[in-house]
Formats: C-alpha cells, sequence, structure tokens
C-alpha cells in the first residue's frame, strides 16, 4: 500500500470532527486529565528531574493511560515520534526498535534506572519483545544521541521504563483480560507508604497461542505461542530527613516458540523451536541531601542478568540449540549541586564490567567466556542566566581496559519569552557505541575495533494556541555515523566499515476542544541512508520507512462511557541493505470502549486492525490480523 493511500484512509477514520481516536502520542500539554499528568516533568535529559520546558533536547512522555492502550512496551512506542518498529512475528517475537533512523542496538534502554541492554547480543542490543506494558507507568523517549549522562549505546536516543511507583497512603491497581487466540493477561500491584518506608509490589501473567512466525498467507500453518510471568518490586526507607536508601527488582520468565530455516531449503518455514529468556535487574542506591537541599548525591550499585536459551524439537525432545548469558554490574555515583537558583552543576562517575557467557552445545563442552571494564566520568552544567532561557553543556570520558577511550560533548538551549506558550528549543550532540563483546572478542570478532560515533544537531519549535487547549509543535534533526561496525564478508570478522546519515522531521499536533475530547497526532519523515563505500551507498536503511503517521482521539461520555479509536500509517520500505526486498506501507486502526462500574472498576474491550490489514515489518514473517479482547480493570 502506497503512503498517500494511508494518507487517504487517515483522513477518513479522523475527520476532524470525529471522537473516535485514541491518544496515543503524549508529549507535555497543560490542562490535559490524568493521561498526560506529570509530564511536563523529565529526568532522561539531564539525568535529574527537569521541567520539560528548560531542556533543548526532544523528549516524548508516555505515561500509564498512553501505555495501558497496548500489550507491549514496541507496540506502545510504534506510535511515538521519530520511532519505528519491525518485529518477526507476533506478540513475544523479536523485536527491534528505531530511533531517528539510528540501528535498534544503538538505542540505550533503562528499566527503572537500570541498563538492559544486552551484552551477549551479537551487537549488544535489547529485545524489546520481551517487554510487556502491563505494569508499567511511565516511559520517557529522548530522541537523538545523549552520550553526557548515559554513556555508550545512546546514539539513536534513549528509552527510560518506569514501572508501578510507590504512592500516598495505598492503591491497589489491577486488570484481567482475555481475547484474540487464546490470550489471557493479568496483572496486579498494590503500593503505599507506612511510616519511613514506601514500596510497590507486582506481577503480570500473559499467555497466547499466537499466529504462526512464518506468514500464514505463504503457508505458515503452525501456531508460535508466547508465554511471559514478571515481577517488580520498590523500596524506599526513609532513615531521617537527609538519608534515604533505595532497593528495586524486575524479573520477567518468557517462553517464545518461533519459527526457524530447517534444513534442506533453509528458509523460513514451521518450526518447533522455542526459546526460553530470562532478564532480571536490581538496583541498591543511598541517597543523602546536604546544603538544605542544595547538594543532592547518590551511590548506586545495579545488576542485569538476561539469560536466553534456544531449543530444536528433535523426535519429540528439546534438543538445546544455543545458549548465552549476559551480565552487567555498575557501579555510580552522582552528584548536583545549586550553588545559585539560576544554576546546577551535575557530575558523576562510573565503573562497568560487562560479561559474555556463550554456549553451543553441539559444537562445544565448554562455554566461550568474555568480559570487559568501562571506567568514565562526566560534567554538565545547567544555567538560566534569565527568565524563560535555560543554557546546558557537558562533557563525558570514557575508557575501556582492553580499547580506545572516548570523549564526549553535547549542548542544548531552550528559551520561552512567555512562560512555556512557546518554545524555542536547539540541540547539539555526541554519542558513541563501544564495541560489543562478541564484536571484539568472538570467533568473528576483532580486538582492536574502534567505537562507534554518532554527531547529530536539531532545533524544534513548540507554541501553545488558544490557552493551550491546542499546542503544536515541529523539530528537525540531522545526524552522521561513522565508524559504524558491520560483518565484513570479505574477511569474516566485524570491522569499522559503515557510516550513515539521517535527518528528518517530526511534527506533533495535540487538541482538546472540550473537556471531555482529546485529539492527538503526530507525523514524522525519516530520510535514513547508507553512507558506507560500495554497492549500497545511498540506498534507504532495512526496515526504516520515510514516513509515518498516527492520529488519535478520547473521548468521554456524560454517561461513563468512554469511546476512541486510532490509526498507524507507515510507509513502504525495504527489508535489505540492497534495497531489492520492499515492505509495502500499511494503516492499523483500532478502537476501543471502556464503561465504569463504580468508581474504581470498569470494563472494556477493543479490536486491534479493524479491516484485518496484511502487512509486514519484516519479510515473510506474519503480523495479527484483526483482534478483539476484553476484560475488567480495578483500582482502590
Amino acid at each position: 500500500m502506497k503512503f498517500r493511500t494511508t494518507l487517504l484512509l487517515a483522513g477518513a477514520l479522523c475527520p476532524a470532527s470525529s471522537l473516535f481516536c485514541v491518544a496515543a502520542s503524549a508529549q507535555s500539554l497543560d490542562n490535559l486529565p490524568e493521561t498526560t499528568q506529570d509530564a511536563d516533568i523529565v529526568v532522561t535529559a539531564s539525568g535529574t528531574e527537569q521541567p520539560v520546558e528548560e531542556t533543548g533536547q526532544a523528549v516524548t512522555v508516555l505515561t500509564r493511560t498512553d501505555i495501558q492502550a497496548f500489550r507491549s512496551v514496541d507496540e506502545a512506542l510504534a506510535r511515538t515520534p521519530g520511532v519505528t518498529v519491525a518485529r518477526n512475528g507476533g506478540i513475544g517475537q523479536t523485536s527491534s526498535v528505531f530511533i531517528r533512523g539510528a540501528e535498534s542496538h544503538q538505542t540505550l534502554v533503562l528499566l527503572d534506572g537500570v541498563k538492559i541492554n544486552d551484552p551477549s547480543a551479537p551487537q549488544g542490543g535489547i529485545d524489546f519483545g520481551q517487554l510487556l506494558a502491563a505494569n508499567i507507568a511511565r516511559i520517557e523517549v529522548l530522541r537523538g544521541p545523549s552520550g553526557i549522562v548515559w554513556g555508550s549505546q545512546a546514539i539513536g536516543g534513549v528509552v527510560n521504563i518506569v514501572s508501578e511507583q510507590p504512592t500516598e497512603g495505598f492503591e491497589a491497581r489491577g486488570r484481567a483480560e482475555y481475547g484474540y487466540r487464546d490470550s489471557a493477561e493479568g496483572f496486579a500491584n498494590i503500593a503505599g507508604t507506612s511510616g519511613m518506608f514506601e514500596g510497590s509490589l507486582g506481577g503480570g501473567y500473559l499467555r497466547t497461542d499466537g499466529i504462526s512466525a512464518f506468514d500464514e498467507n505463504q503457508g505458515g500453518t503452525e501456531r508460535d505461542g508466547y508465554r511471559n510471568v514478571s515481577a517488580n518490586a520498590k523500596l524506599r526507607a526513609h532513615l531521617g530527613e537527609a538519608l534515604s536508601i533505595d532497593l528495586r527488582g524486575y524479573y520477567i520468565d518468557g517462553r517464545t516458540e518461533f519459527d526457524g530455516f530447517p534444513p534442506p531449503n533453509f528458509a523460513l518455514a514451521d518450526t518447533e523451536s522455542f526459546s526460553e529468556n530470562s532478564l532480571f535487574v536490581g538496583y541498591a542506591g543511598a541517597n543523602l541531601s546536604l546544603l538544605e537541599g542544595r547538594f543532592e548525591n547518590r551511590l548506586s550499585y545495579t545488576y542485569t542478568d538476561v539469560q536466553r536459551d534456544n531449543f530444536d524439537v528433535v523426535g519429540g525432545i528439546d534438543t538445546p540449540g544455543f545458549q548465552s548469558q549476559g551480565e552487567l554490574d555498575r557501579f555510580e555515583y552522582r552528584g548536583a549541586v545549586t550553588p545559585v537558583d539560576a544554576v546546577t552543576l551535575l557530575f558523576g562517575a562510573e565503573t562497568e564490567l560487562s560479561q559474555l557467557d556463550t554456549l553451543s552445545p553441539g559444537f562445544q563442552t565448554d562455554p566461550d567466556r568474555f568480559d570487559q571494564r568501562q571506567n568514565a566520568v562526566y560534567g554538565q552544567a545547567i544555567v538560566r542566566p534569565i527568565t524563560g532561557l535555560t543554557l546546558t553543556g557537558g562533557l563525558r570520558y570514557d575508557h575501556q581496559e582492553r580499547g580506545e577511550s572516548e570523549t564526549t560533548f553535547g549542548g542544548n538551549i531552550a528559551y520561552t519569552p512567555n512562560d512555556g506558550a512557546t518554545l524555542l528549543r536547539g540541540t547539539y550532540a555526541e554519542g558513541f557505541r563501544a564495541p560489543s563483546l562478541y564484536e571484539k572478542f568472538s570467533d568473528y570478532g576483532t580486538a582492536s575495533l574502534a567505537a562507534e560515533r554518532a554527531d547529530s544537531f536539531d532545533i524544534g519549535v513548540e507554541q501553545g494556541i488558544l490557552n493551550n487547549s491546542a499546542r503544536a509543535s515541529v523539530t528537525y534533526f540531522n545526524r552522521d555515523t561513522t565508524n559504524q561496525i558491520n560483518f565484513d564478508n570479505a574477511t569474516f570478522t566485524y570491522q569499522n566499515i559503515a557510516a550513515t546519515h539521517a535527518e528528518g522531521v517530526e511534527a506533533v499536533l495535540l487538541l482538546k476542544p472540550t473537556d471531555r475530547l482529546d485529539v492527538s497526532g503526530q507525523y514524522s519523515w525519516i530520510d535514513s541512508t547508507n553512507r558506507s563505500p560500495g554497492a549500497n551507498f545511498g540506498n534507504d536503511l532495512a526496515r526504516r520507512p520515510e514516513q509515518t503517521v498516527s492520529v488519535s482521539a478520547d473521548w468521554r461520555s456524560p454517561w461513563g462511557l468512554d469511546l476512541g479509536a486510532g490509526v498507524l500509517l507507515v510507509d513502504d520500505s525495504f527489508d535489505n541493505a540492497s534495497n531489492t526486498s520492499r515492505l509495502d506501507g500499511y494503516a492499523i486502526a483500532n478502537i476501543r470502549a471502556a464503561f465504569a462500574l463504580t468508581g474504581g472498576i470498569e470494563v472494556y474491550g477493543r479490536i486491534e486492525n479493524l479491516f484485518d490489514e496484511q502487512y509486514q515489518t519484516v519479510a515473510n514473517y506474519g503480523t495479527p490480523g484483526r483482534a478483539a479482547y476484553a476484560g475488567l480493570r480495578a483500582r482502590f
């Protein structure tokens, strides 16, 4: 489907007066209801809480209501400006998220403040397919390089995921849902405060028969099911007015059936293969506030453990095919000093040990083990010289034990002449990605690899209209990435042989025509091209559509009935670097409804892919057809 056709469909689904579109893209907008509360405060831009009008960087905030409209994090991110998603089948299958056309492994992902990029993955990326939306309260998406605070991998941007938070008093939330392909989902979370303690505890479960990962329209017949169990916990102890201790934990256990490339054709086909995946993240930190809050200190230890085991079913017996484990041990100190109200100085130091264990049971008896330590120091200044003007600049230095050192600079400016009604932004940012353990030390690795480097700038303007009942923003960005690491078919090793260029425009429109109606829309144009010497020079990067649009709205009736619908439109793209395999564009429409039975209990239902659009985001891999779900939500 050509993109102009999908634009016509968007117009048909969501005319200006429509009441049936779901708000799925959230930027900060004053006077909106709970869907965007607290969206005017962000932490990802500078590493500390900051009003959104004080940062020159492009940040999108998804709040609980935005996220809970979807079953998985990647589905919610697909409606975000500058972001596109490619998934190898249905929910639970391998999923890649591209920010501003950057590679998926060039995105840094945080979960409750802990880095969860997988050290055991060939290029250190994360499989977004294992991240469900059920117990996620907030996501901040920082678009563009951000190496000062976050270090390696923040070339495309940063995705900061926050699970349910402690609350004042006591609060309990829960949801149960059933639908398409025998899918069942449930989660519950309790949170509260008692004396010196505040905490949150929750868990979730999802299972589904799924769809065939090998596209059912191309011959796939066997459904590939998925199961996910998750748990989250947070505890904070206030030991005094100035000192507190934080403990956090998050656990995911998933089982994914997938299709492979069996002999003799070695082409994608139905198989009985499956993988068992687990993720554990832990955080322990101490917070000390001095000088009446003008000197904030945090010392923390974080731990990430990612395990992936693949199995083939041979003669009815589960046979191990490939096993891997990645671990990250990280110590960090972060400080913030405000000597005067107009100046905030941020600084920190960190040391990180990444480890990789891999085993192919049919070919080796002992696992391959590699590790790498990286140390860093950084500093950043936030200066507010006059009312409405904020200047930010910083520098970071990273050093690998067995690698090169990297120095990263960044700066941005934000100016509002009228207390936030108009915002002008500009950013220059650098980012880098240190070579992964596999790229450096495996049989296909090159120990002398240099880090990938990115330089980027963007400029933008945001304008509120009619007392902020309407708000529009436009951002232009431009990024060059050099020393990019690719597999070299001539040497059968990873080498610094690639370069890319990306530029584009992100536009967001938010409307609140009445107290009961919210309408939002985003348009992204991203031109991401291969700048590597050779036959593919000038080609589009694989699975990076040039244009995306999402249009959505919510209507809350006076009778307790909420109605909504939305549409996501994605342009054509190519599945390969040579641009010989085309993926057609597509349009996905969703509708939903909810009815409040009491003040804290509501029934709801939704239909996804309303018109049963047939499409692919990865060649030969299927996507869900029309799907219906119904459930019950409760909050006490």
